[in-house]
């Protein structure tokens, strides 16, 4: 059996950077400066973007901590017990994960709000696409963990760090410093 505590700590941190706020951003998407037909700029989109996504990772920064706790937990768990890990471990990676993805979800959700400068649409359309592909993955590897699936879990990661890499990719080509990035 592989280990799982180094996908979980991979799968939780990187799959679900942030996409953005999912709720009290001080900035409503009527707040700011358009181009003279009231559609966004690129600039604009990007720059409001960016900022739901650094609002959605420090409102998100509390379970990647409780990710972290419990990957160590596990570590701990599978060393001392020849690799495996508790059902209050896995629960709790989980329950933390599924927290992750609805508040990455809701950002999304906030993002396509902003509304795509028309030029863009298909550009986004596609980032927009492999993310909620990328939550996907992690709802599904949840899943795995809490039910002792593991083989399943491990390709369920590494499907999802593969999708969370070729979004990082679309993203940072498109302009996204914020979004798309590390936590």
């Amino acid at each position: 059996m592989r280990r799982l505590t180094p996908l979980i700590l991979i799968v939780a941190l990187t799959v679900l950077a942030g996409c953005g706020s999912s709720s009290g951003d001080s900035t409503s998407a009527t707040e700011t400066t358009t181009s003279g037909d009231g559609a966004l700029t690129r600039a604009e989109f990007i720059t409001r973007a960016d900022a739901l996504c650094a609002a959605s990772k420090a409102k998100q920064a509390p379970l990647r901590s409780k990710v972290e706790a419990a990957a160590r937990r596990a570590r701990e768990e599978e060393a001392r017990s020849g690799g495996n890990v508790s059902d209050d471990t896995r629960a709790e990676l989980a329950e933390a994960l599924r927290g992750i993805v609805a508040m990455a979800e809701a950002g999304l959700s906030r993002v396509q709000e902003l509304g795509a400068p028309e030029a863009d649409a298909d550009q986004l359309e596609a980032i927009y696409q492999q993310t909620e592909s990328a939550f996907q993955s992690s709802r599904a590897y949840g899943a795995a963990l809490e039910e002792h699936e593991d083989a399943r879990a491990q390709k369920l990661a590494e499907a999802g760090n593969a999708k969370t890499r070729e979004t990082a990719t679309l993203a940072r080509r498109y302009g996204f410093r914020v979004c798309g990035s590390q936590p």
